[in-house]
């Protein structure tokens, strides 16, 4: 199976024409341009058997010319790829394809197979020597559709065929400074999928990353720096929708980011790796404010207001939290419709996978780079797990602040072993021992914040700035609510005093 290392850009339809017709881009062609029709069938099982597996299996009709093609996520912009023709469209899946697809069986699933989507595309393929490597640049127009449902295609995607990745990534700067694309987050068949499914624009879920023994540090922090990024990108539409789970599942997909970055951060120092870090921090901060009003909202006011011996004041305080979050929502949609965001996101991307940490000449981030993937992750798991334990043992002489960088340690450690489990597939009980009480530990501490926050605004709402007819029912009903609380955050401390005596003695899975 052979490795396809590909960039996808998403523009307006007049773009495609302009870099269609762009003398610079023309100057780097080695023939003219030609156009094809493109008509592919994705295949699956009623159960999306090859999706859970975040595989694709498509047949291709290019001009009467039938190709198989089956696909699986690798590293940063790369994919497995296996390619077959074919003398009609039906797919044909022998017992060489078990081989040819990285040991997965899809000729168990032959009888069970059947089309789920198919994508219409008119493509203008122009073939490039670019720098030292030989790329091909498609330049895609048409539609996916699944039964009645239509989705419009309008993208560029920037082929490896011969040479460095590196050139790719180049090659996709140029554009951006000359269009300004977008990042093309979901694929054709994630995009297909969304839609026989009907959930395009839903909230989207992390997906799980496989990580191969004989990756290097390098390769494992860009798979999982990519299954992160489109975490938290695929969730835009959600959070311009104003789904709450949209707006959480953003923030877990940069938390897990930001998590990988700090993971691998003595692969990746320098000047640019700062600048991803400071527009990754300030995404997650304009989201805040809606993450924070629904919670509060959900967990904290809707139950209160069942129970409150003042029921005005508690309706007075449910429509003021109601407006604080739809101003918290407004802000969230302003930043991930802005200019700012677009350029979060691309800019991204081309540095996970082409950055100046991926080349630096240092020997001692070079061999870091070059260090087995398991290593790694053996070495910063131990690592960060003993600097975990040693704040446990003082949990009751931390402040506040430190308790809550305690918090954030348990969270990194967390998301690091979910980044590395896949690499030590023969502990899977051991795993998932360790991870339960680092997510109790987690969750403990994470109430005892929420807490926290919610007392700094009852604080804000007993003293407001200009007082009205309602501040002193909204101030009543907010320290009820953060009365009952504080009663609640000592049970929270002594759960994570429980659990760090528990981590204590949970065996090291990756020893």
């Amino acid at each position: 199976m052979a490795r396809e290392i590909e960039l996808k850009l998403e523009v307006p339809p007049s773009a495609l024409a302009r870099l269609k017709r762009a003398p610079w881009l023309i100057r780097h062609a080695e023939k003219p341009g030609e156009d094809t029709r493109l008509i592919s069938v994705y295949y699956d099982t009623d159960k999306g058997a090859l999706k859970k597996r975040r595989a694709t299996l498509r047949v291709r009709d290019a001009d009467g010319a039938f190709l198989q093609t089956f696909k699986r996520d690798s590293t940063g912009l790369g994919r497995l790829e296996w390619e077959c023709p074919l003398d009609d469209p039906s797919p044909k899946l022998t017992h060489a394809a078990r081989k040819k697809t990285g040991g997965l069986d899809i000729k168990k699933l032959a009888g069970s197979l059947k089309p789920v989507f198919e994508t219409n595309v008119r493509r203008h393929v122009m073939p490039l020597s670019y720098r030292d490597s030989q790329l091909e640049l498609a330049l895609d127009r048409g539609k996916i559709k699944t039964g009645r449902r239509r989705l419009a295609v309008h993208e560029v995607e920037i082929e490896l065929k011969r040479g460095d990745s590196g050139d790719v990534v180049a090659l996709g700067r140029e554009i951006a400074a000359r269009l300004k694309p977008a990042y093309g987050v979901a694929s054709k068949a994630e995009r297909g999928y969304a839609l026989k499914d009907g959930c395009v624009g839903a909230p989207v879920s992390a997906d799980i990353i496989l990580l191969s023994r004989d990756m290097n540090a390098a390769e494992a922090f860009q798979t999982i720096a990519m299954s992160a990024l489109h975490h938290f990108a695929a969730n835009r539409d959600a959070v311009i929708a104003q789904e709450g789970e949209g707006v959480h599942q953003m923030r877990v997909g940069l938390r897990r980011l930001r998590a990988a970055i700090s993971i691998f951060k003595t692969l990746l120092r320098g000047p640019e790796t700062q600048a991803v870090k400071a527009s990754l921090k300030w995404l997650t901060e304009a989201l805040g404010p809606a993450r924070d009003m629904d919670v509060l909202a959900k967990d904290g006011v809707a139950p209160m207001a069942k129970e409150t011996p003042a029921p005005v004041a508690a309706k007075v305080l449910k429509a003021d939290i109601a407006g604080r979050r739809e101003a918290g929502f407004a802000r969230a949609r302003k930043a991930v419709t802005s200019e700012r965001y677009r350029r979060l996101v691309l800019d991204t991307v081309l540095w996970i996978n082409g950055g100046k940490w991926v080349r630096s000449g240092v020997a001692l981030i070079a061999g870091r780079r070059m260090l087995s993937a398991r290593r790694f992750a053996a070495r910063e798991l131990g690592r960060r797990t003993a600097k975990v334990l040693k704040k446990l043992s003082r949990i009751d002489e931390l402040n506040p602040p430190q308790q809550h960088k305690l918090r954030i340690a348990i969270k990194k450690l967390r998301y690091g072993v979910g980044f590395f489990e896949s690499l030590f597939a023969g502990e899977k009980k051991r795993i998932k021992q360790f991870a339960g009480v680092l997510k109790d530990l987690q969750s403990a501490l994470g109430k005892l914040n929420d807490i926290r926050v919610h007392g700094r605004l009852a604080k804000a709402y007993a003293a407001p700035a200009k007082p009205t007819r309602r501040a002193a029912p909204r101030a009543f009903a907010m320290g009820e609510l953060t009365g009952k609380e504080r009663a609640m955050g000592r049970d929270c401390l002594a759960a994570a005093r429980k659990q760090g005596k528990r981590l204590k003695h949970c065996p090291h899975f990756w020893t």
